[in-house]
């Protein structure tokens, strides 16, 4: 089967997307050294000599791409987002990561062509998605039943040295209302313990001015906002926690949880979205994300009683593995097929 990767992510900035972009990339050379596909990368630049067609910037996606898949005689289009052509010869299939923004609209900045794009792409026959709960959010949305859910896990490998000098419970996320950190910060005034840090990395976001209140009523300097990191430095963010917190009310996967869950990091997460269905049987220590209270004991709990500490750590290396991409792949290709 050939296959035209739409690879433009590979050479954009840091993010979720990009990075499962890059997994897929490596499954399917996998795949191909074995002969069951032919990838063809394909970019609005070089990407340092990886792409393997170069199109136009203007019209890529609903000109471009499906023209030239055509030309060149490819069986499918694979673009690891969600959004298709508009019009395509050739069977595109797209990659859902999160429809947080349709399930719960109240969360979420208004965006009707995100929304528009992505309903249109669940009109694709052939689709996947980055975790089964969203290819089960989009059949409960009454958008598609045949969203095949992808075994995505850990995706950075974190070699976790937990800071004993200065340590910190850490929260990977946009500074957006699903996010819930408001919820995190007042919770944290509650569990907080004794020089301890809470560092927040993520960009900023529609609550913002809502978040920089609460912490500016915290005002003992133990909460830290961190953004733009480069690469060497995220990492180093990662393998340096004490603890990690995620208290999202939505998440379509959630990649910083699942890289410190195969860490061995002592995880404090909500029990919704994604996060709650892979701990739901243990791994971390869940919590109500509605329930400031219930932030703060969990918060306290992972950070000062050792031996649930190990006992979390240990569970939660069972229950996230490193992304077999190649596993991944196999799977991409047979919801192509």
């Amino acid at each position: 089967m050939k296959i035209f990767f739409d690879a433009r992510m590979v050479g954009g900035k840091p993010s979720g997307v990009r990075d499962i972009a890059l997994g897929l990339i490596d499954g399917f050379r996998a795949l191909e050294s074995k002969g069951q596909v032919e990838l063809v990368l394909v970019s609005a630049d070089s990407l340092g000599g990886q792409a393997d067609v170069i199109l136009p910037s203007r019209g890529f996606m609903h000109f471009g791409l499906p023209l030239s898949a055509a030309r060149h005689k490819a069986d499918r289009i694979f673009i690891p987002r969600q959004t298709i052509p508009t019009v395509s010869t050739v069977a595109t299939v797209p990659l859902f990561h999160d429809i947080g923004f349709l399930r719960e609209p109240e969360l979420y900045e208004r965006n009707r062509v995100r929304d528009v794009t992505t309903r249109r792409a669940a009109t694709a026959k052939m689709a996947v998605a980055v975790s089964n709960f969203t290819s089960k959010e989009i059949a409960e949305e009454g958008l598609s039943n045949s969203v095949t859910g992808l075994s995505v896990g850990a995706i950075h490998a974190v070699n976790w040295a937990p800071d004993h000098q200065a340590p910190y419970v850490l929260c990977v996320a946009a500074q957006e209302e699903h996010k819930n950190l408001v919820r995190l910060v007042k919770a944290w005034r509650i569990g907080r313990m004794g020089g301890m840090k809470l560092v927040i990395c993520g960009r900023p976001g529609r609550d913002t001015p809502s978040l920089r209140q609460e912490i500016e009523q915290a005002d003992d300097g133990s909460i830290v906002l961190v953004q733009d990191l480069n690469d060497e430095e995220y990492a180093r963010l990662l393998s340096e926690c004490w603890a990690y917190v995620q208290p999202s009310l939505y998440e379509g996967l959630c990649i910083p949880a699942l890289d410190l869950a195969a860490a061995g990091v002592p995880l404090a997460v909500s029990n919704k979205g994604n996060i709650g269905e892979v701990f739901v049987d243990g791994g971390a220590d869940v919590f109500d994300p509605e329930s400031i209270e219930g932030i703060g004991e969990a918060i306290q709990r992972i950070c000062g009683d050792q031996a649930l500490r190990e006992q979390l750590g240990e569970s939660a290396t069972h229950v996230v593995k490193a992304t077999n991409w190649a596993k991944v792949a196999e799977e991409v290709l047979g919801a192509m097929e």
